[in-house]
């Protein structure tokens, strides 16, 4: 009985310090806007938000989906963990270079300057990010983010008077600290160094890559249309609108990725019960969610949001949970080319909606209609499937 115990708690201790770990970004990200937007105003977090999303966009491409691709290469070949690291790694960090072109060339050298250190910086955690996971270490994770954003809001707090470029740096300067942590904790992992390269290891994470991106577009192709449109005060409200969206529905991976090795092994009428389930109960969570973000975007942001709005954000949030774990099948069945392609027409979907309704007026409601219904296709696409 207590053998079964401790392996109770420890699997609740791992799933717990994962959620916690996959959600803290997220969290401190919204922290972050909150505390600008108290303390300073919309407009700097609104003109922040640019430099965010642009720097998101060439982190995701510098990741070029080396997580996915490690973590099956680590599980293949336990005793070539260090190398394959070092050979992904290197042959990465090329693709610095010509971003690192376009970025100065784009900005001035301040800002370009102090671009490239974040850059760096969050080139080096997403790369370490592996080796966590990997070794479970979720708790160490969890304690390096929590100390170097606290290191990052006490230099805020020390600086009453911030403009745009002060925030960049001292931001920049965050993920570089965090940098530093991951690379303490994996120092033992990073000392065993080795200086290859293989340009075929682009190709063989290609496809992670391009999942993660479209992904990435695909629930990003508003925002970045409404960053054209709109000014720095409703970017910036928009983009505390839609991560609370994102936390909300990435519920639904939390809910099963500590069990998608047993969810890739159990028969699919298992999969289809589980998935079954987590369709019930979906939108009790999602609205209980929705009712927390109410509370917080009304009484602690103090932004007045109508029906309108949680209305568009039900649609959004809910769908992911009515195909979290068939997902999994489609991996299952080797069949990742019908996520990509379902991927690229949502993202189109949300393009064409988006764009039309920001062009004619519609604001901030006509982007979050383009994203519901590019949630919505979605989710039709994925249950329509006949494996």
């Amino acid at each position: 009985m207590n053998n079964k115990l401790k392996k109770l708690s420890k699997r609740l201790y791992t799933i717990l310090t994962n959620s916690l770990k996959q959600t803290i970004n997220q969290i401190f990200g919204l922290s972050l806007s909150l505390y600008i937007i108290h303390f300073y105003s919309k407009d700097l977090w609104g003109n922040f938000v640019t430099y965010f999303l642009y720097s998101s966009i060439i982190l995701l491409i510098l990741n070029w989906g080396n997580k996915e691709y490690l973590l099956r290469d680590f599980s293949k070949a336990p005793n070539k963990i260090i190398y394959n690291f070092y050979l992904n790694f290197n042959t990465r960090f090329i693709l610095l270079i010509p971003f690192t072109i376009i970025t100065f060339l784009f900005f001035s050298i301040t800002e370009a300057s102090i671009l490239f250190l974040w850059f760096i910086s969050g080139f080096i955690s997403q790369s370490l990010e592996v080796f966590w996971i990997y070794k479970k270490d979720f708790l160490k994770a969890i304690l390096i983010e929590i100390i170097s954003f606290i290191i990052l809001t006490a230099t805020l707090f020390l600086h009453p008077d911030l403009n745009s470029i002060q925030l960049l740096f001292f931001y920049s300067f965050y993920q570089f600290i965090r940098a530093l942590l991951y690379i303490r904790i994996n120092f033992i992992e990073l000392k065993k160094n080795h200086f290859t390269t293989n340009k075929i290891i682009l190709f063989s994470s290609l496809s992670f890559f391009l999942l993660n991106l479209i992904g990435f577009l695909q629930s990003r192709t508003d925002f970045l249309i409404v960053t054209f449109f709109e000014k720095n005060e409703n970017i910036a409200i928009y983009q505390i609108i839609t991560s609370y969206f994102i936390l909300i529905h990435s519920i639904a991976t939390f809910m099963i990725l500590p069990f998608i090795k047993n969810l890739y092994r159990i028969k699919i009428k298992s999969m289809e019960l589980i998935q079954r389930y987590i369709s019930i109960i979906s939108p009790f969570i999602v609205i209980a969610n929705l009712f927390i973000f109410h509370l917080i975007i009304t009484y602690i942001y103090k932004f007045k949001l109508d029906f309108y709005f949680y209305l568009l954000g039900f649609f959004i949030t809910l769908p992911p949970y009515l195909y979290a774990v068939k997902i999994i099948r489609f991996y299952k069945e080797n069949n990742q080319k019908y996520i990509l392609n379902t991927g690229i027409k949502a993202m189109i979907i949300n393009c064409i909606i988006s764009f039309s309704l920001l062009y004619y007026g519609y604001g901030i409601k006509g982007a979050l209609l383009g994203s519901a219904i590019s949630q919505i296709f979605t989710t039709y696409q994925y249950l329509k499937f006949k494996f």
